[in-house]
């Protein structure tokens, strides 16, 4: 016999000899007979019969024993009416256990549906959406694609039928996304065959294009990337909708390509030759033929900004302004007539494109624009007095210009010292130059909005530091070559948050995600995807923890339900 037997024996017992006791002494005590009856005579034992199957009900809910609870607490609220109706005596006490059973046996029939009912199609419509997602991610067949929205609608439905506060406003909310994703997939079957043949034919021509580029087949390139721009073109005319409207961004994205392919690709590679020559060759090289192949690489890179469009133009005119800053000295006015690229620069330029923004986690500073001058100056006459210590002052070389308090090397025309460094592209630094290099703590700031500040070693942004992004988020931690590596926090525009581990800009490591809804993943990442060990929670304190792999999760895990109170 356990103790929960025992107890009831002797609560048992104990009910029976007091309902003697009662019997024998209530004549004496009122003088009269006892007419109350049966049922009333056995109150005291009807009374402690309910409190049991109350005890045994709370006990086996604490337990999340949902489906045993519900018959004790069914009892026990029965008992305790019984009671009630036939005790005066106790009906006071019985009324008020009585509705503390009703809640408790409401509160396990809600368990009992959201356990049975509404949790069950919770997970079904989220594995249809998310295959959903997976299907059209892939570029598979809108029909399938359709097929597995629809029964996620018609589950999501469901769950907002069955479901209680607050798992049912998340269904409401869980369902018009999906009605909404769905909307947009009726264009892409309604388009017809004409659509999707072209479509398929773009996409193809793109994906041999791209194979060209990387084997440096710049012909192909241009002329695969060409044709591309036609089978977009076409699409546009055959597909309506949001699908035509794609088409049309994909025609000036391609053009742009077409464009690089046949101009701008050919003189990368010479640019980059030239830049890598430098760098990795020069130590057999005297002062003036690293001088000469600086030039001729800057001149290169000049070549490629003005003939490339996007974010290659940009980056190209960064590589030349660099290269200016490390020698110190302006091209000389023939410079472009004797190295410069003899190729023409095309008549008519393709529709201009906006630069690529920078993504929201891989976003990091680009080494080629954060390269501090090492500058044989030409100071202006008035400052000619300031070179024997720290001063306020302004020294320009080419495009170049130092404010603040600096010392000029008069041998090599090395710079050192604190203040600010600007050029003329408008990008800027603010902090200490040790030999010309930036080390120490210092501020970064690109002309698109993008800043960096923190520390910085021997010329690389290296330890801690906050990188703001122009689009509004912003990360604090570690950093390597300006890219959050190491521990840190990327706070997102949206209110998103993410603290963890980071290697070259993306999540990598152990890590936690919270959404401004409330919910939220801790556990294992892999190159910015949820993979390996982890909990998913929501709002609502239900969670799912087991294996995910690549985003998503596996059928290694379970759910896990907030208990009910």
């Amino acid at each position: 016999m356990n103790k929960l037997q025992r107890r009831g024996l002797a609560v048992g017992l104990w009910a029976l000899a007091g309902c003697a006791w009662a019997q024998q002494a209530l004549p004496e005590a009122s003088g009269m007979p006892d007419t109350s009856g049966g049922v009333a005579a056995e109150c005291p034992v009807l009374l402690q019969e309910a409190e049991a199957h109350f005890e045994q009900g709370r006990q086996a809910s604490s337990a999340r024993r949902w489906k045993e609870a519900q018959p004790l607490l069914s009892n026990a609220s029965g008992g305790f009416l019984k009671v009630a109706a036939a005790c005066p005596s106790v009906a006071v006490q019985a009324n008020r256990q009585g509705d503390r059973a009703t809640t408790e046996l409401k509160l396990v029939e809600a368990a009992i549906s959201h356990q049975g009912e509404c949790l069950p199609r919770f997970d079904k419509a989220l594995d249809l959406d998310i295959r959903a997602a997976a299907a059209k991610s892939e570029k598979g067949d809108p029909v399938e694609v359709e097929r597995l929205l629809a029964e996620a609608e018609m589950t999501w439905r469901e769950a907002v039928a069955v479901c209680q506060s607050p798992h049912r406003e998340k269904a409401e909310k869980s369902l018009a996304a999906t009605v909404k994703v769905r909307t947009a997939n009726a264009e892409l079957l309604s388009a017809g065959p004409a659509c999707d043949a072209a479509w398929k034919n773009a996409t193809a021509l793109i994906d041999y294009a791209k194979v060209a580029w990387r084997d440096k087949r710049w012909d192909d390139a241009a002329m695969l990337y060409g044709k591309a721009v036609m089978a977009w073109e076409g699409a546009v005319d055959k597909c309506p909708g949001t699908r035509q409207q794609q088409a049309q961004r994909k025609v000036e994205q391609t053009q742009t390509d077409a464009h690089n392919a046949e101009f701008c690709g050919p003189l990368w590679d010479g640019a980059t030759d030239l830049s890598q020559r430098l760098k990795g060759g020069s130590g057999g090289l005297s002062a003036t033929e690293k001088d000469l192949l600086s030039m001729k690489a800057e001149v290169a890179w000049r070549d490629a900004a003005g003939q490339c469009l996007g974010s290659p133009q940009n980056l190209a005119r960064s590589n030349a302004d660099a290269l200016a800053r490390e020698r110190g000295t302006p091209l000389p006015a023939n410079a472009q007539a004797l190295y410069g690229s003899r190729k023409p620069v095309p008549v008519s330029e393709p529709v201009a494109v906006k630069t690529s923004v920078v993504p929201a986690v891989t976003a990091s500073v680009v080494a080629a624009t954060a390269v501090a001058p090492v500058a044989k100056l030409t100071e202006p006459a008035a400052a000619t007095s300031r070179k024997e210590g720290p001063a306020q002052a302004t020294f320009v070389a080419g495009d170049t210009t130092y404010r603040g308090n600096f010392t000029m090397d008069p041998k090599s025309g090395v710079v050192s010292g604190t203040g600010s460094v600007e050029w003329a592209n408008g990008e800027r630094f603010s902090g200490t130059l040790v030999d010309g290099r930036r080390h120490g703590r210092g501020r970064f700031s690109w002309v698109g909005g993008q800043w960096y500040e923190g520390d910085w070693a021997d010329d690389r942004a290296v330890g801690q530091g906050v990188i703001q992004y122009p689009g509004g988020n912003r990360y604090e931690g570690a950093v390597v070559d300006g890219e959050p590596s190491g521990r840190g926090t990327l706070v997102f525009a949206s209110g998103d948050r993410y603290t963890g581990d980071f290697v070259r800009g993306l999540f990598h490591g152990q890590g936690r995600y919270a959404w401004t809804n409330g919910n939220r993943y801790d556990g294992a990442w892999n190159l910015g995807k949820k993979h390996g060990h982890g909990r998913l929670s929501w709002a609502s304190g239900d969670a799912w923890e087991g294996e995910f792999r690549d985003d998503l999760r596996t059928e290694s895990g379970r759910n896990i339900a907030v208990a009910a109170h």
